[in-house]
């Protein structure tokens, strides 16, 4: 085993299909949308009434991960986690029905959107892969 410890900015190409834990809350919402997860996003923590859990998510061989974050802090283990970009896919454009804060109907663009999530350390941890130069 050799070991290999990528910096903000490197790119991993999955050489295996990666399952993983994906954690329903905001900072998931891209992939959450992208692989179309059933779950209603959360929005508000410790609203009771949404499932903030994780499901099963795959990512297959081939795909290629962006760092965009590592957080690792001595003596906060549980928040232990790495933030990737799914290279080469995102949310396209779209026009969304909203309230203003009047009660009006109201349209907003939202721009595209690259796939950004996070995962636990252990999660990353599975992955197999190769670093791309």
């Amino acid at each position: 085993m050799k070991l290999y410890i990528p910096t903000v900015g490197d790119s991993l190409m999955l050489t295996a299909d990666w399952e993983f834990d994906l954690y329903n809350e905001d900072r998931n919402q891209s992939l959450m949308e992208f692989v179309k997860d059933p779950r209603e996003m959360a929005r508000h923590w410790g609203n009771p009434k949404i499932d903030m859990g994780a499901a099963p998510c795959v990512i297959p061989s081939g795909s290629v991960l962006k760092v965009d974050r590592i957080y690792i802090r001595k003596g906060q283990g549980e928040f232990d986690s790495i933030t990737f970009m799914w290279v080469g896919n995102s949310l396209p454009a779209k026009i969304v029905h909203e309230t203003n804060w009047r009660g009006e109907a109201v349209l907003r663009r939202v721009s595209k959107k690259p796939v950004r999530f996070w995962v636990k350390l252990p999660c990353a941890n599975k992955i197999e892969c190769n670093p791309v130069p």
